[in-house]
């Protein structure tokens, strides 16, 4: 398997995970996420002019990416 996540395919559907924003049904307020095969997650953007675009992240990443952001918006 790759050890490049953008080098392996997509294993499953993309999850639309909405909150905030608009909250009006219009995906507006959605990112999209999906496992990869060997491992990883890709992450889209649910907004028209997003469509096609991904970012590619791996287990440790993602999670160190959302501890920090966390982090964040508890000392807000």
């Amino acid at each position: 398997m790759s050890e490049n996540l953008y080098d392996r395919p997509v294993a499953g559907p993309f999850a639309a995970l909405c909150g905030g924003g608009t909250n009006d049904g219009s995906m507006e307020d959605c990112i999209s996420l999906a496992e990869l095969t060997g491992g990883g997650y890709a992450l889209g953007d649910t907004k028209p002019e997003g469509s096609g675009r991904e970012l590619r992240m791996s287990r440790e990443e993602i999670t160190s990416f959302a501890e920090a952001w966390l982090a964040q918006e508890r000392q807000a």
